[in-house]
């Protein structure tokens, strides 16, 4: 596996692993492919003694990774090959793997980092961001909801800031991240090639935490949401979307007009969904419940059209106007939602064996 995969640069410097994702014209986004590999190699490293620690990082550009590749996600899930994983089983398998990881793993995520992105971010062990971090969990905008264990990084958000990420697609910098409790540090975009290279240089006398601990900062400004976090938790406090909705459109704060924006154009199904995911009652209870979770809802929820609509609406044709199934909230009702979530005849996965 060492070497250059397509989109993937592998190799092993000193004790470390290091998995640098190279798919720049497409801002580093996912392949069915690339999770693959991605988990194949991390399985191979498993039992090997010789290295110590992995990192994940990207090659140049301005984003770490802008989530999967949704085209091809699309496709598997329209033109579904015998025999093949689809693509969420790839992508939360991997995300699995990573979580459940006996070692180390750290990742480096400087610029764009949403959707998928964020499962490679946040699963890590060492989560590091730097002050260019550009975070955002788009997916109610596109028919689906905020995955790849979301349901437990979100809620680990101050307040309701995390839900009002995954319901709105608001993208956050470093600031926000540090004071909203998603990140403890972030580290300056000047160092990352020399927090890389200090990794890469570890012996086993080096302790990580030591090393990482150097290069953090810790200041949590510039912020865009949590100056106004009293208002967000005030207006997420209602149970129904549809009374968030109207509480926003009757309030002349910042935030109010981008808010009702959300709930009026977002697709109401993955609206109802999400919010079900982030605010409702029994969190899944780890990493590997919080994904087979997904795996469930990611089969059921695209079995409706607004999947491929809201695809269509924002990489297919671009015109930004796609047309859900529902054309408001008051159309989703709570039996739709509890179907979605429904204990029985879930869609699974095989849990990666080196888990078990």
């Amino acid at each position: 596996m060492i070497g250059e995969t397509e989109y993937l640069n592998i190799d092993i410097i000193g004790l470390t692993g290091r998995i640098t994702l190279n798919r720049p014209k497409a801002l580093h986004a996912l392949t069915t492919a690339m999770c693959h590999q991605i988990r194949q190699t991390l399985e191979t490293w498993w039992h090997d003694g010789a290295i110590k620690q992995v990192i994940i990082c990207a090659a140049e550009g301005r984003a770490f990774c802008a989530g999967g590749d949704i085209r091809e996600a699309l496709h598997m899930i329209t033109h579904p090959e015998p025999e093949m994983p689809d693509y969420f089983e790839a992508e939360y398998s991997m995300d699995m793997v990573i979580a459940g990881y006996p070692k180390p793993v750290i990742s480096l995520a400087n610029g764009l980092t949403m959707g998928g992105g964020a499962g490679l971010l946040f699963n890590a062990s060492h989560p590091v961001i730097t002050d260019q971090i550009d975070f955002t969990m788009p997916e109610t905008g596109i028919g689906l909801f905020p995955d790849v264990a979301a349901s437990l990084f979100l809620r680990r958000a101050t307040g309701s800031i995390g839900l009002y990420i995954g319901l709105t697609g608001t993208r956050i910098g470093y600031g926000d991240m540090i004071g909203a409790g998603l990140m403890d540090s972030y580290i300056h975009h000047d160092d990352l090639a020399d927090v890389m290279a200090a990794i890469c240089a570890m012996t086993d006398a080096d302790n990580l935490d030591d090393i990482l601990a150097s290069f953090a900062r810790y200041d949590a400004e510039p912020a865009l949401l949590m100056p106004h976090l009293e208002w967000i938790n005030d207006m997420l406090s209602h149970n129904r979307l549809e009374d968030i909705r109207d509480q926003a459109a009757m309030s002349d704060h910042v935030l109010a007009a981008p808010l009702h924006q959300a709930l009026t154009r977002r697709c109401p199904l993955s609206l109802k969904a999400t919010h079900r995911l982030l605010a409702g009652k029994n969190p899944p209870d780890g990493y590997i419940s919080a994904l087979l979770l997904d795996y469930c809802l990611a089969m059921r929820i695209s079995a409706y059209p607004d999947f491929a609509e809201g695809v269509r609406a924002a990489v297919i044709d671009k015109d930004q106007r796609p047309v859900w199934s529902h054309q408001c909230l008051e159309d989703v009702s709570d039996t739709m939602i509890d179907d979605l979530f429904d204990a029985k005849d879930r869609a699974s996965f095989a849990v990666p064996s080196v888990l078990l």
